[in-house]
C-alpha cells in the first residue's frame, strides 16, 4: 500500500530501529512531538468533523409567532390566522466548514375572516383551518397545503382558498430562508471570533530538532508478489468494478444514450457500485434525461456524493427532477443535495419515502410461522406495490410476473415495497428484503399472495 519514496522512507526507519534500538520510545513513554492535546481554539478545526446541535424549540416557536402576527395584503385585510401549531425536528448541522439547516416539520393553522362594509357592520364571515404537512428542505419551493373550511362556499372561502394559501405558502417560505440566513450569519461571525483568537494566540513553540536517522544500504530484494492481503484487496476491488449492473439499469442505460427523458429506477437493487456507468451514460452527449427516479434502491451517502459531484459538474444538464426516497443515506447525503441545489436552483431533490405512481399488485394472505417472508417482516394485509423491478406498469400477474423472480432467486435478496397502515393510522410505504429459500414448510416464501 505505500508506495514510492514513503516506501523507502519506511525501510529506513526499521532498518533504523533495529541497528539501534535505544531510538525507540519505552511503553508507558511518549515524545512531546508527537503527543496530540485537546486545545481551545483547535477542536473541529474550521467545522471540518460533521456536527449537529437541535434547534428544534426555537425554529418552532419562531415560526408560529410570527404566522399568528402575520398580516394578509389586500384584498385579504379582514383575514387571521387564530392559532398555529407547528411540531417536528430542525437541527444546524457543520460539515467541511459548511452550513446545513436541517428540519422536517408539520404546521397546523387556523383561520378566520370577516367582511365588513364601510359602517363596520360584518356582511360574511367564514373559519377553516390549513394542513402543511411536509415543510423541509426538499419540498419549502413547492409545499403541500390540505386546505379545509367549515363554512360554506362563499367569496371569503374562495378568496382563502386561491390567494391565502398562496400568500400562507410564500410567507412559510420567507420565514424559513431568514432563518438560514441567521444561522449563517451567526456561524460567519463565530468563525470570525475563532480566527482573531488564533491570530492573537502565541507562536507554537519551535520543534526539538530530529537526530539524523542511520541510512542502511540493503540489496534490493524483489517485490512481494500474490500476498493475501494484496490478493484479498485486488479481488474487491475487482468484483466492485466488473459486477454487472441489474438488468433495468442495463437498458435504461442504452436508452439514456438514445434521448429518453424519464428513467424509472426505482427498487432496482442498484447500489453505489452501479453509479458510475449510470453517470458516465449521464454525460453522453446525446443524454436528454429530465426525470430520474431511483428511489428504493440501496445507494448510501457514497453513493450521493458520486451523484451530486457528476450533476454539479455539468452532467444530465437537462434533468429537472431527482428521485432519491427509501435508499440508505442518512442526514450526511440530504444534506449533500441541498448543497447541489444551491449550485443547479432548477433541480428538485424528493427524498420522500414513496413510490411515484404506486399502485397495488397483490395483497398478502396468510403469512407463516418460520418462514421467510416472515422474517423479512411480511404481514398478513400488506398491499405490494413493487416486486423486485416490477411495478404496475409490467405486473401480469402473480404466475407470470412475480413466481418467476421468486424461482429465479433462490438464495438471493429481493427487494419488496409494501404499503401498510403504521402508527397513528398513517399510510406508509416500507422496504423489505425477501430471500426465498426452501424451509420446512411449502413454497420458497412461506406466505400467500393474492
Amino acid at each position: 500500500w505505500v508506495r514510492g519514496d514513503r516506501r523507502c522512507c519506511v525501510i529506513q526507519r526499521i532498518a533504523s530501529a533495529r541497528i539501534c534500538p535505544h531510538l525507540m520510545a519505552r511503553i508507558g513513554e511518549g515524545d512531546n512531538r508527537w503527543i496530540v492535546r485537546e486545545r481551545d481554539d483547535g477542536r473541529n478545526c474550521n467545522n471540518w468533523h460533521w456536527t449537529s446541535k437541535d434547534i428544534s424549540a426555537h425554529m418552532k416557536k419562531t415560526l408560529a409567532d410570527q404566522l399568528q402576527t402575520a398580516a394578509f395584503p389586500s384584498p385579504l385585510e379582514g383575514f387571521a390566522i387564530k392559532s398555529c401549531e407547528v411540531t417536528g425536528d430542525a437541527s444546524i448541522n457543520n460539515r467541511k466548514g459548511r452550513t446545513f439547516l436541517m428540519y422536517e416539520l408539520e404546521i397546523k393553522l387556523k383561520w378566520e375572516a370577516e367582511l365588513r362594509d364601510s359602517d363596520g357592520v360584518c356582511l360574511e364571515s367564514c373559519k377553516g383551518s390549513m394542513k402543511l404537512p411536509d415543510v423541509s428542505a426538499t419540498m419549502l419551493d413547492d409545499l403541500d397545503v390540505d386546505f379545509t373550511c367549515k363554512t360554506k362556499e362563499g367569496r371569503l372561502a374562495t378568496a382563502m382558498r386561491k390567494q391565502g394559501v398562496v400568500h400562507v405558502k410564500k410567507l412559510i417560505e420567507k420565514l424559513v430562508t431568514d432563518l438560514q440566513e441567521e444561522v449563517r450569519a451567526q456561524q460567519a461571525e463565530s468563525a470570525a471570533d475563532t480566527t482573531l483568537k488564533r491570530t492573537s494566540a502565541p507562536p507554537p513553540p519551535k520543534p526539538i530538532p530530529m537526530p539524523t536517522p542511520i541510512h542502511v544500504c540493503a540489496e534490493p530484494g524483489p517485490r512481494p508478489v500474490g500476498g493475501a492481503l494484496a490478493a484479498d484487496s485486488s479481488d474487491d476491488e475487482g468484483s466492485a468494478e466488473d459486477e454487472p449492473p441489474p438488468p433495468p439499469l442495463a437498458l435504461a442505460l442504452r436508452a439514456i444514450r438514445e434521448n429518453q427523458k424519464v428513467v424509472q429506477l426505482s427498487n432496482c437493487a442498484i447500489k453505489d457500485s452501479h453509479l458510475p456507468r449510470l453517470v458516465e451514460a449521464l454525460h453522453h452527449s446525446q443524454c436528454a434525461v429530465e426525470t430520474l427516479d431511483v428511489s428504493f434502491n440501496r445507494i448510501t451517502d457514497a453513493g450521493v456524493h458520486v451523484l451530486c459531484k457528476a450533476l454539479a459538474t455539468g452532467c444530465a444538464l437537462e434533468l429537472t427532477k431527482l428521485y432519491l426516497g427509501g435508499n440508505k443515506a442518512s442526514v450526511s447525503g440530504i444534506a449533500l443535495t441541498q448543497q447541489l441545489k444551491q449550485m443547479r436552483s432548477d433541480l428538485v431533490v424528493d427524498w420522500k419515502q414513496q413510490l411515484r405512481d404506486a399502485q397495488s399488485l397483490c395483497t398478502v394472505g396468510n403469512v407463516y410461522a418460520g418462514s421467510p417472508a416472515q422474517r423479512a417482516g411480511l404481514v398478513s394485509a400488506d398491499s405490494i406495490v413493487a416486486f423486485g423491478h416490477i411495478q404496475h406498469r409490467d405486473y401480469k400477474s402473480v404466475a407470470d410476473s412475480i413466481v418467476p423472480i421468486v424461482k429465479g432467486s433462490v438464495g438471493k435478496p429481493i427487494d419488496v415495497v409494501v404499503v401498510r397502515m403504521g402508527e397513528g393510522g398513517q399510510v406508509q410505504q416500507v422496504q423489505l428484503t425477501l430471500v426465498p429459500q426452501e424451509w420446512s414448510g411449502g413454497g420458497l416464501l412461506g406466505c400467500i399472495l393474492k
